[in-house]
C-alpha cells in the first residue's frame, strides 16, 4: 500500500528549508566549496576533515533537558511542517499519532564536550544531561514537542537508520496502529564519527567523488529531514507518496559491503515488488554513492544487474554523508524532485564529477542537470553489517 508524505521539513548544508535546498539542487554551477566547510579534528596530527555542516542559525530550546544540537536541527525541520501536522492532528487522538526517527549520533557531541570539561575540572557542565546521548532522545523530544502519545521510537542501523524509519512508519499506517506518523532522521557532527571513519581509512583526503576513478572516501555531514505520513493525501494536496520499500540484511562484514551487491539487489528488488513496478518504471536513482572504493563498485554492479536504464547520481558530494540522517535526507531530495518546487523537472547531476570509473559496471551517471518527466524515484541506503534499504517515491 502506498502512503502519503504530505509535507517536508528539511535542513542540511544546502539550505534550511525545502525551497532553498531545491534551489541549490537546481543550480548548474553549484560547487562543493560553496556548501562544504572545514572541521579540524581535535588531535595532534593536524588532520582537517571536509564536512557538510549546517551553517544556518538554529532555533533555541529553552528546556535544559532537551537542549542539544541534534534536537535543534530536528526543531528546525519540525517548525517547517508544524502547520500541516497541526491541521491533520486536530481531529486525531494523540494516541493515534506516532513518531519514528533514525539517528546514529544523537547528542554525542555534547557528551564529548562534557567529558573534556570533566577531565579538566572533575565536574560535568551544569547544562549536561547524560540521557540525551541515548538514541531514543530525538524521538522523545519530538513527542514532547507535539504531544504525540502513540508509538515513539528511534531506529539506529548506522547509515540506513532513517531509511528504515520510513519502512517502520509505513507499517504503522498499514496495520492501522497509527493515523499520522512523523518520520525522518537527524544526525549532527561529532568527533567520534569523524575519527572513527578516519580510523577505518574511509574519509576522503579532500572532497569526495562518488563513482569517479579517483574516489577515496567520504565527507561527513549533518542534517534533519522530517515528513508527515498519512494513509491518504490531504484533500486538495498532490502529495508525494512512498510507493514501495525493501529491506535486506546480508551480514557480509561489519563495515565492508558485500562485493557482488547481493544485499543491494535484494532490497531494490523487494522495493520494486512492493510498489508493483519494474526497473524500467524508475526515472531516477539517488544512489547511496558514498565515494568509497568498495561501496560504489558494489552499488554500480547491483544497479546494472537489475537492468535500470534511468539517470543515477549521488548527492553526498554536496551534502556530505549524513550517516543516520542520510536515508531521510535523500528521501527528501527525491520528494523535492517530484514536488511542484521542481519547476524545471530537473534531476541533480552527480556531484562533483559525473565521470564514471570505467572499471565499474555501466550505469547512467547524470552528467548535467537534465529535464524531463520524473514520476518515480528510487533511493538507496546501505549500512554497516550489510543492513540495506531501498525506497521508491512517486506522485
Amino acid at each position: 500500500m502506498a502512503v502519503a508524505l504530505n509535507d517536508l521539513g528539511l535542513i542540511c548544508s544546502l539550505g534550511n528549508s525545502k525551497q532553498s535546498v531545491m534551489t541549490a539542487l537546481g543550480d548548474e554551477h553549484l560547487s562543493q566549496q560553496e556548501v562544504m566547510s572545514q572541521f579540524a579534528k581535535a588531535g595532534n596530527d593536524g588532520t582537517v576533515f571536509f564536512v557538510g555542516a549546517v551553517n544556518a542559525e538554529l532555533p533555541e530550546i529553552s528546556e535544559k533537558y532537551f537542549n542539544t544540537r541534534n534536537n535543534q536541527l530536528l526543531l528546525s525541520a519540525y517548525q517547517q511542517i508544524a502547520s500541516t501536522f497541526q491541521q491533520l492532528a486536530k481531529s486525531i487522538a494523540n494516541e493515534r499519532i506516532a513518531i519514528v526517527l533514525g539517528t546514529s549520533t544523537s547528542a554525542i557531541s555534547e557528551g564529548e564536550r562534557a567529558y573534556k570539561t570533566f577531565s579538566q575540572t572533575g565536574q560535568y557542565p551544569a547544562q549536561f544531561e547524560y540521557s540525551q546521548q541515548e538514541l531514543h532522545a530525538p524521538s522523545e523530544y519530538l513527542a514532547h514537542l507535539t504531544g504525540a502519545k502513540g508509538p515513539c521510537y528511534t531506529i539506529s542501523t548506522a547509515c540506513s537508520s532513517s531509511g528504515k524509519a520510513f519502512v517502520s512508519a509505513k507499517g504503522l499506517i498499514e496495520s492501522g496502529i497509527a493515523d499520522i506518523v512523523l518520520c525522518g532522521g537527524v544526525d549532527s557532527l561529532c568527533e567520534m564519527t569523524l575519527n572513527g571513519f578516519k580510523a577505518l581509512e574511509s574519509t576522503a583526503a579532500d572532497y569526495c567523488k562518488p563513482f569517479h576513478a579517483s574516489r577515496d572516501g567520504i565527507n561527513i555531514g549533518e542534517a534533519a529531514a522530517l515528513f508527515v505520513m498519512t494513509k491518504e493525501s490531504i484533500k486538495g494536496h498532490s502529495a508525494v507518496k512512498l510507493l514501495g520499500a525493501g529491506e535486506s540484511s546480508d551480514a557480509y562484514h561489519v563495515s565492508a559491503p558485500e562485493p557482488t551487491g547481493r544485499g543491494a539487489i535484494a532490497s531494490m528488488s523487494m522495493a520494486l515488488s512492493d510498489a508493483g513496478l519494474e526497473a524500467k518504471d524508475i526515472d531516477y536513482i539517488n544512489a547511496h554513492g558514498t565515494g568509497t572504493v568498495k561501496n560504489d563498485e558494489m552499488e554500480a554492479k547491483a544497479i546494472h544487474t537489475l537492468g535500470f536504464d534511468c539517470e543515477v547520481s549521488s548527492t553526498k558530494g554536496i551534502t556530505g554523508h549524513t550517516l543516520g540522517a542520510a536515508g531521510a535526507l535523500e528521501a527528501a531530495i527525491c520528494w523535492l524532485l517530484l514536488s511542484e518546487l521542481n519547476h524545471k523537472h530537473s534531476v541533480p547531476e552527480n556531484y562533483p564529477i559525473a565521470e564514471l570509473d570505467e572499471k565499474l559496471a555501466p550505469i547512467k551517471l547524470t552528467a548535467k542537470q537534465t529535464s524531463g518527466k520524473i514520476a518515480r524515484c528510487l533511493s538507496n541506503s546501505f549500512a554497516f553489517g550489510g543492513n540495506n534499504v531501498s525506497l521508491i517515491f512517486g506522485k
